[in-house]
């Protein structure tokens, strides 16, 4: 791609990933200063995407390929991007500050950004190769799909977490017979107790979805007519015309391995997401950084983590410092729920409920004895927007406050009196991630 005004200067930054981590570090060093020049390696044919609708309006063709791009054209164009689509990063040599591609092209750097993802996990049983068993993680993986849906009937679906839940409620609307199988025994068990767990399992049952617990998958069977078979430990069997994995997903981090980049459950960073080469960082699914209002070490699979770590990372390579330290959050949309969840909350002795989830409008609240832990939220924009700042900010929140309707959870400043919603936008998607982060949508 040729500049449209931009001037380089001889310092070389290299780019590896095609997600939003990816075009974050670009946006972010350039505003602030980055002069040198940047070349951006995906391995996907496309340009950076936005990955959640994938499994919801891309899925059902409400929206088209071109409205998941985080950036279009003209922006690599106008900060004078080397754009290298469907290259493959192979090995990156540290002593030498250089990266080789699949084509034997060997790129130099002086900077280094590796936003590698994460891939899909796949089963590891018999029949998990067979036709007609997806996943969701790819446009690729999805268009796939979506030829299978446009033949299908039912469908069984592996999984009880956010890919699972979501595509289930896709489905079904869509007229499909939807069996979902999970492991635990409640949905999405890493992130809600059992009462949110409950709510949801009623919600997707209510809707026409069939639900299997603590179901253990022993094996999958085809059938003649290209339908698959999933058999159960127990020996219960589900048949559907397509089987739609989501157990997970595991970080690509074998290329910085490789490199002798320090890795552990995730590509290791600091709060300025600088690995332990002083040349190289390091955003987004693929990494575990430090999280100081938690005390613990976190990898995370969320737009929210990619936009801010990628902010980071790329104002690190500018030269400046913008540590990463908030709560983490993640949102789900199912049906007309909104699920905004914020915090951790592992090592949680008790909830507090606020609001009744026969009014389809309530949020629990995660406490180790008077400490807030974390939040989820159903249809409360502005609970979630408040407990977001609470504790980021770290504001002590007693658990008869959180549990009393009537006091006041928004006492904290919120831009509802200044937000213009007619301000210039850098993307139609980054208005909708601002209004969800803010509590408007």
């Amino acid at each position: 791609m040729e500049s449209s005004g931009w001037q380089t200067r001889d310092e070389r930054l290299v780019v590896i990933g095609g997600g939003q981590a990816a075009a974050q570090i670009i946006d972010e060093a350039r505003r602030r200063g980055y002069e040198g020049g940047i070349t951006l390696v995906s391995e996907e044919a496309v340009l950076p995407y936005q990955r959640p609708p994938l499994s919801k309006q891309y899925l059902t063709g409400l929206h088209d390929q071109d409205w998941l791009l985080y950036r279009h054209r003209s922006f690599y164009e106008r900060y004078a991007v080397d754009v290298r689509l469907g290259r493959r990063a192979t090995a990156i040599d540290r002593a030498a500050q250089s990266v080789t591609l699949d084509d034997r092209t060997v790129l130099p750097y002086d900077k280094l950004a590796i936003a590698t993802g994460t891939r899909s996990r796949l089963l590891d049983l018999p029949g998990a190769d067979l036709p007609n068993i997806f996943s969701i993680r790819t446009l690729d993986d999805v268009d796939r799909l979506r030829v299978r849906l446009a033949e299908s009937r039912s469908a069984v679906i592996i999984g009880g977490g956010f890919i699972g839940l979501e595509t289930a409620a896709m489905l079904v609307q869509s007229g499909l017979d939807v069996t979902l199988l999970a492991a635990s025994d409640r949905l999405i068990p890493k992130l809600v107790d059992g009462e949110m767990a409950g709510f949801l399992l009623d919600q997707h049952l209510m809707h026409g979805v069939s639900i299997v617990l603590r179901a253990e998958v022993a094996e999958l069977r085809p059938l003649a007519d290209g339908a698959v078979v999933v058999k159960l430990a127990d020996g219960r069997v589900f048949a559907g015309d397509m089987v739609l994995v989501g157990i997970g997903a595991i970080p690509n981090v074998e290329l910085a391995q490789a490199a002798g980049v320090e890795c552990d459950n995730g590509i290791v960073v600091d709060e300025l997401a600088r690995t332990n080469d002083p040349n190289i960082v390091a955003a987004g699914d693929c990494t575990n950084h430090p999280n100081p209002l938690t005390g613990k070490r976190l990898r995370l699979e969320t737009v929210h983590n990619a936009v801010e770590q990628g902010r980071t990372a790329g104002a690190t390579i500018a030269g400046h410092e913008l540590p990463y330290i908030q709560s983490p959050w993640v949102w789900s949309d199912q049906y007309k729920l909104r699920l905004q969840s914020v915090g951790v909350s592992e090592g949680y002795d008790r909830t507090v409920l606020r609001g009744k989830p026969a009014d389809g409008r309530f949020s629990l609240f995660y406490y180790r004895g008077e400490d807030l832990l974390a939040v989820n939220c159903i249809n409360q924009p502005l609970v979630f927007g408040a407990v977001r700042r609470i504790l980021n900010e770290r504001i002590p929140l007693h658990p008869d406050e959180a549990a009393d309707p009537g006091f006041d959870l928004t006492r904290l400043p919120l831009p509802t009196a200044t937000l213009d919603f007619d301000i210039p936008w850098p993307s139609k998607f980054e208005k909708e991630q601002t209004l969800v982060e803010w509590g408007f949508e």
